[in-house]
């Protein structure tokens, strides 16, 4: 990989990044989740949820506003369905691949340089699933603190999201680096006054900052 000249422009002024979790730090696939709902009857689950275009329950259990007990009713009653509990738990959270030991070491290297966070639209039912994997336990304690979005009540890409977290870790945006990707939290924390940069596929965080020497 070539050197990435987007980080030249900045370096000497970055002083702390934020992290996405899916697709950044962890490998998801959500076209997993998409086909485990159509391999059980579901076989238009592509309206309700995608990367890209979420329906608003889904928006809903991101935030918080709603307990899984109710995502699952709601998701019964939207596709006619009787599915337990644990068979839509596990369709959900098909699409959480793996752990990366590589990633944990890329982020324990930043951490020497760097004050490191993570910022993710995420939900319960997936948080309680990452957390039977220890190397999620590995990856939490390399930040410096983690901002689930079903925890504080908001998800990106909504600049009040990253207006909160510079807030609350007292960080000065034109000092900061946002890293995720997807498009279009990239250009709300871009919004919000961050420097951003869209991790498009094939690029992982070990190749940016190892080729950048960050």
């Amino acid at each position: 990989m070539k050197k990435n000249i987007f980080f030249d422009a900045f370096d000497n002024d970055i002083r702390n990044i934020i992290f996405d979790l899916g697709g950044v730090i962890i490998n998801v696939d959500y076209h997993k989740t998409e086909n485990a709902f159509k391999n059980l009857g579901i076989s238009e689950f592509d309206k309700i949820f995608s990367q890209v275009r979420q329906s608003k329950i889904v928006d809903r259990l991101e935030v918080g506003d709603i307990t899984p007990e109710k995502f699952r009713e709601s998701l019964r009653q939207m596709c006619g369905t009787s599915l337990t509990d644990e068979i839509i738990d596990n369709a959900w959270n098909a699409m959480i691949l793996n752990f990366p030991d590589n990633r944990i070491a890329t982020l324990e290297k930043l951490r020497q340089k760097y004050k490191i966070f993570l910022l993710s639209n995420t939900n319960k039912i997936h948080i309680d699933y990452c957390m039977s994997n220890i190397n999620f336990e590995k990856i939490k304690s390399k930040f410096d603190k983690v901002y689930l979005s079903h925890e504080i009540h908001l998800r990106k890409p909504n600049t009040e999201i990253y207006e909160f977290v510079l807030h609350d870790a007292r960080l000065q945006a034109s000092q900061t680096l946002f890293i995720d990707d997807t498009l279009k939290n990239v250009e709300g924390a871009q919004l919000a006054g961050l420097n951003a940069y869209h991790l498009t596929t094939g690029e992982t965080i070990e190749d940016i900052f190892t080729e950048n020497g960050l």
